[in-house]
C-alpha cells in the first residue's frame, strides 16, 4: 500500500473504502445496544452512541493506512471505541461513585485487548446488570480481530499499558469531587519521572486518548515488526499526540465544564496565555515527534487533523471568548493546505 501523503488521498480513502464499513459496524452495534434488558444500561449505551459517535469516526481514520486490513481494523477500532465511549458514559452519569465499580467496569478494556481471556462479572458492584451480553460481545469481538493481527504480540503490552492508564484515569475522574484531584495528583507523582516535560493535567489528557491504541493496531499490521519502531510510534503519541488529542477537547468543553462543575483539564493553566503556550507547546512537539516514523505524512496530518477537527466545533466561536482566541493561536500555528482542507472537512461533517 502506497504511503499516504496528500490529505486529499487520506479522505478519499476514507469516504471509499473506511466510511462503509465504519457505518455498517456502528449500526450493527446501536442495533444491538437497542436491545439491552435493563433500562439504565439501554440509556447510556444509546447516549454515548448518539453523542460520540465522532470518536469511531476519528479512529477509523487509521484504517486508511491499511486499507487491505480495513475489514479487520475497523471493527475493532469501532468495537474498543464503542466499549471506551459506553463505560465512559456509565462513569460519568452514573448510579455510583464508588472507585472499585469504575475499575471493575474497565477490566473489560484489558480483557478486550487479550485473545482468549476470559469474561468478567463487570457489573459485580453496581445494580445495573443485565445488558443482554452486550459488553461481552463487545469484548469477544475486540479478541476475535486482534488475532488476526500478525503482529499483535509485539504490540500487546504497550496497547495494554495505554488501556490501563486510561482506566485509572476514567476511576479518579469520576469518584467524588473532594478527592478527585487529590487521587489524580497521587497518581502522577508515580508517573511523573517518565514524563518531565509535561504537567500533571497533561499527564491526565495524554491517559484520557485511545488513539495510541489504533495506531499500534495499524502497526500490528506488519508481518516484521522490530521493538524500535514501535517504541518510536509509541514516544510520538506518548504523551504529544494523545495529549494533543485531549487537550483539545477539553479546550472546547471548557466553559461548558465550568457551568456544570465537571473537571477540565485545560481550567488548570494559570491563564489564557499559558494555556495558548501549552498547546501550541504540544503541537510543535507532536509535529517533531513524527518526523522519521514510517508514514510520517500520515501522522503528520493527524496532527493538522485534530486541531482543525476540534477548532471546528459550534463551541469555538466569539460568544465564548477565551476559547476563541485561544482557538484562533492555535489554528495560525497549523496553517496550510492540509489544515485549511481538514478544517472544511470538520466543518461539513458536524453539520
Amino acid at each position: 500500500m502506497r504511503e499516504l501523503r496528500k490529505p486529499w488521498q487520506l479522505l478519499y480513502r476514507m469516504y471509499r473504502h473506511v466510511q462503509p464499513t465504519l457505518e455498517a459496524e456502528f449500526a450493527a452495534w446501536y442495533k444491538r445496544a437497542q436491545n439491552i434488558p435493563d433500562p439504565e444500561l439501554r440509556k447510556q449505551a444509546l447516549a454515548s452512541m448518539d453523542t460520540k459517535k465522532f470518536h469511531c469516526q476519528g479512529g477509523a481514520v487509521y484504517a486508511a493506512q491499511v486499507i487491505p486490513y480495513v475489514p479487520v481494523i475497523v471493527p475493532l477500532i469501532v468495537a474498543y471505541q464503542t466499549i471506551s465511549d459506553y463505560l465512559d458514559n456509565l462513569c460519568d452519569r452514573s448510579t455510583s461513585l464508588d472507585p472499585e465499580d469504575f475499575r471493575q467496569l474497565h477490566r473489560s478494556m484489558q480483557d478486550a485487548l487479550t485473545p482468549g481471556a476470559s469474561l468478567q462479572e463487570y457489573y459485580r458492584y453496581r445494580e445495573e446488570k443485565d445488558d443482554g451480553g452486550y459488553l461481552a460481545a463487545l469484548v469477544q469481538t475486540c479478541q476475535s480481530y486482534m488475532s488476526q493481527l500478525p503482529s499483535y504480540a509485539k504490540i500487546q503490552p504497550h496497547v495494554l499499558k495505554l488501556s490501563r492508564l486510561y482506566s485509572d484515569l476514567q476511576v479518579y475522574k469520576h469518584i467524588a469531587h473532594d478527592r478527585r484531584e487529590r487521587e489524580l495528583l497521587a497518581w502522577w507523582e508515580i508517573h511523573r519521572e517518565e514524563y518531565p516535560q509535561i504537567y500533571w493535567q497533561e499527564f491526565s489528557a495524554v491517559a484520557g486518548s485511545t488513539i495510541g491504541i489504533f495506531a499500534l493496531f495499524c502497526l500490528a499490521t506488519q508481518p516484521d515488526l522490530d521493538e524500535e519502531l514501535i517504541a518510536s510510534l509509541n514516544s510520538a503519541y506518548l504523551p504529544w499526540i494523545c495529549g494533543l488529542h485531549i487537550l483539545l477537547d477539553y479546550l472546547i468543553d471548557l466553559e461548558e465544564d465550568r457551568l456544570g462543575g465537571d473537571l477540565n483539564f485545560v481550567s488548570y493553566y494559570s491563564s489564557e496565555r499559558e494555556a495558548t503556550e501549552r498547546l501550541q507547546f504540544f503541537i510543535q512537539q507532536a509535529k517533531a515527534s513524527v518526523v522519521g516514523l514510517p508514514n510520517s505524512g500520515f501522522h503528520r496530518m493527524i496532527v493538522d487533523g485534530l486541531v482543525a477537527f476540534y477548532l471546528a466545533d459550534r463551541k469555538v466561536n466569539r460568544s465564548q471568548p477565551r476559547i476563541y482566541t485561544i482557538a484562533r493561536q492555535l489554528l495560525k500555528q497549523a496553517k496550510g493546505f492540509p489544515s485549511a482542507l481538514f478544517y472544511v472537512n470538520s466543518l461539513l461533517l458536524r453539520r
